[in-house]
């Protein structure tokens, strides 16, 4: 019988995925990023300062173009990608050659076997990869052991709940031995656009633009080996296997701060109980979330807290997502940011560079509410 990698590298060699892109810089004038790009999010990664300009960037499990995308914007970083489709490391190849990429190199196996690399890493790329794995905590101890001691891993795995109906679909389809050729796919999108309007599916379905492309839609209902987790789960999974959870890449779904919907009642509960439990909270609440991406640590550092007074030290940063649409509007991720009036000039004084403290220690409510709603990062002085 073939193991788990096998098999998963079959489905990505007939389905390259993501589907690929052939211009790298007209894709990032078009506003997309990757999480976790140092060039964006480097206080998320290293509250306390980015440890070296010259990064050693592992992106694990690349795909067709993240490790390119990371050596387009890194340029002064080595980037390793890693990959068990030979199809998405070609492409990978065509990137390279398009956009002189000399910092790249890539590397054909299994996340398990980047020992073998015999390098260490800065930075950790390891986005919708573990949960394909037939032994994530094998992959993430697999990665911990390749980290140098003030690395980073930026992790993404599928959240449980969104992805309840994709899992009864995927079952359905195992059942009736779909496969993920031109007329499996085109029998289970059949089958999709028939089922009831009260089908957990949809919570999926309708907001993903990924199963709109046939690489997609197989990744999401015809994937061979998949799984979820809830919060306790994913930082089990950290904490478990030689690393410490930092932090999460969208703080608004995890803090009661990011939803304006939550009765005050509830909200005060909410403010009483532990982070954590705040957090799996949230996610039983709204579930919002179709993936969790996660920031972790080989050493562990200090925690982002606005409780004592090391608040009075942080350096507030915009989020990259941040867009001013007039003096005193802004916006992020199309929403716009509702600002008290005495609340616009200290928000305008945010420039990377002032503490909290110099803002103003009146800020201090207004800038951990920023941050929990995922407005603003926050570094260390």
């Amino acid at each position: 019988m073939e193991d788990v990698s096998t098999i998963v590298a079959k489905l990505y060699e007939g389905h390259p995925y993501p589907p690929p892109i052939l211009d790298l810089s007209k894709a990032i004038s078009q506003g997309n990023y990757q999480v976790g790009d140092p060039t964006l999010w480097a206080p998320l990664l290293w509250p306390e300062g980015r440890p070296r300009q010259k990064l050693k960037i592992l992106v694990a499990g690349c795909g067709t173009q993240q490790a390119a995308w990371f050596a387009f914007t890194n340029r002064d970083s080595d980037v390793m990608g890693v990959d068990l489709s030979e199809p998405s490391l070609a492409h990978h190849r065509y990137l390279q050659e398009k956009h002189a990429l000399q910092n790249l190199r890539l590397f054909r196996g299994d996340l398990r076997e980047v020992g073998k690399i015999g390098e260490n890493f800065d930075l950790i790329i390891c986005t919708g990869v573990l949960h394909h794995m037939a032994d994530p905590d094998e992959g993430a101890r697999a990665l911990a052991g390749v980290m140098v001691n003030d690395g980073v891993l930026v992790g993404m795995v599928y959240a449980a709940f969104r992805r309840t109906g994709v899992y009864m679909m995927q079952d359905l389809f195992r059942r009736l031995e779909v496969k993920p050729d031109a007329s499996g796919i085109a029998f289970a999108r059949q089958v999709l656009a028939s089922l009831p309007p009260w089908h957990f599916a949809h919570f999926h379905i309708n907001a993903s633009q990924d199963v709109k492309s046939d690489a997609g839609f197989v990744d999401t209902f015809l994937h061979p080996q998949d799984r979820a987790y809830t919060v306790p789960q994913v930082l089990a999974l950290i904490e478990g296997n030689g690393l410490h959870f930092q932090g999460w890449f969208e703080n608004a779904l995890y803090y009661p701060e990011g939803s304006d919907s939550i009765a005050p009642e509830l909200r005060a509960r909410l403010a009483k109980i532990p982070e954590r439990d705040q957090w799996a909270s949230m996610e039983l609440l709204m579930q919002w979330a179709h993936w969790h991406f996660f920031f972790a640590r080989k050493r562990p550092t200090p925690a982002i807290s606005f409780s004592g007074d090391a608040w009075k030290s942080y350096v507030p940063h915009y989020n990259p997502g941040i867009r001013r649409l007039a003096q005193n509007q802004f916006s992020r991720l199309g929403q716009p940011i509702t600002l008290s009036a005495h609340e616009i000039a200290p928000f305008s004084a945010v420039d990377g560079v002032k503490t909290v403290g110099e803002i103003g220690a009146h800020t201090r409510q207004m800038f951990e509410r920023l941050w929990k709603q995922g407005h603003i990062m926050v570094s260390k002085a």
